[in-house]
């Protein structure tokens, strides 16, 4: 029979650090990394920096979600924003907040789900700090990139602008909706597998996001924010921040006809996870009305989607409909 794996209580602070740090440790862009009280790296251009969390219980649920999505997860959301100005990343910096009943296995997978993430968008965990807690973990991701010209602002956008979706939203609204009521059926080969990989594996649009910015550093204005709480309610924050209106209009989601019908049983609307749902991570768009994102738009597989356009106002007012339905969900607030 295989031994249990220490807890991390048991493992102990200095060799949890230790099995954390051969996992995570990767050669850097900093001159002093992991090791010292603190790193030293001398960036290229601007430096772009955010910080981001995700909760036990609140962003992923225990005893569901793969150890290997909640360490993406934890990466993932941070390079969204990055990707979001337009920045490219380099840097990572965690701070685990862990109790110690958990599974020391289980948390190097986690681990491991979140250095793979970050090798694969070209950055790399240098550093961070390892605590033990009484309640959910969180684990607290800063993200630093670096950016050659300007950044992609949510308070350029100007009435007659073209409005873009990059990417899609809803799936991981409809794929958590589906773990919530089954959480202990995989869904391999099952109509809602790739609604529960957008939900457990969401992906920051980071090319697109230096796409855009290359586009901005040659002479376009383009406005911009990724989609991570709702797409009604992040319309409204780039209405907010430009001081104008936005009015979308997206099609009816073309979902299997076998996630419409689940829907109705459970008295779930599409349109709602559509305009409201969360933790899709895509990337909302206003640019001039004369400027064609999709005409030489270089991911097919991407939808990049013309969906609306910025208005007059009401200043900070966001009307979204989705096929004939007004979407009336505030989509995700911590407290509500």
């Amino acid at each position: 029979m295989r031994p249990r794996p220490p807890t991390v209580a048991e493992l102990g602070e200095i060799r949890l650090v230790r099995v954390l740090r051969r996992t995570l440790d990767r050669p850097g862009a900093c001159s002093v990394a992991n090791g010292d009280d603190a790193l030293v790296w001398q960036p290229q251009g601007q430096v772009v920096a955010t910080v981001d969390s995700v909760v036990e219980g609140v962003d992923w649920l225990a005893e569901v979600a793969p150890p290997e999505a909640v360490g993406h997860r934890a990466a993932a959301v941070n390079l969204s924003d990055l990707a979001a100005m337009g920045a490219e990343p380099k840097l990572l910096l965690l701070a685990l907040e862990c109790r110690g009943d958990v599974s020391s296995e289980w948390l190097l997978r986690a681990a491991r789900g979140l250095a793979a993430t970050a090798d694969r968008f070209g950055c790399s965990v240098a550093g961070g700090d390892v605590g033990l807690c009484p309640g959910p973990q969180r684990w607290s991701v800063t993200a630093l990139g670096q950016l050659q010209g300007p950044p992609l602002l949510r308070s350029t956008a100007r009435p007659g602008d073209r409005v873009w979706l990059i990417g899609r939203v809803g799936w991981a609204a409809l794929g958590l909706a589906w773990l919530q009521r089954h959480p202990h059926e995989p869904p391999a080969d099952h109509w809602a597998a790739p609604f529960v990989r957008a939900h457990w594996w969401p992906e920051p649009l980071v090319a697109a996001g230096r796409h855009l910015q290359a586009l901005a550093q040659g002479g376009a204005r383009i406005s911009c924010l990724d989609v991570s709480d709702g797409l009604a309610l992040d319309a409204a924050r780039l209405a907010e921040a430009s001081r104008v209106g936005i009015h979308l209009q997206l099609a009816a989601p073309a979902w299997p006809a076998e996630a419409l019908d689940w829907l109705k049983t459970q008295e779930l609307s599409p349109a709602e996870l559509v305009g409201a749902g969360g933790d899709d991570y895509a990337l909302l768009v206003a640019a001039p009305a004369d400027l064609d994102l999709a005409a030489a738009w270089p991911w097919p597989e991407l939808p990049c989607t013309a969906i609306g356009e910025i208005t007059v106002g009401p200043a900070g007012k966001a009307f979204v409909a989705v096929g004939n339905q007004v979407v009336q969900g505030a989509g995700w607030l911590h407290g509500t």
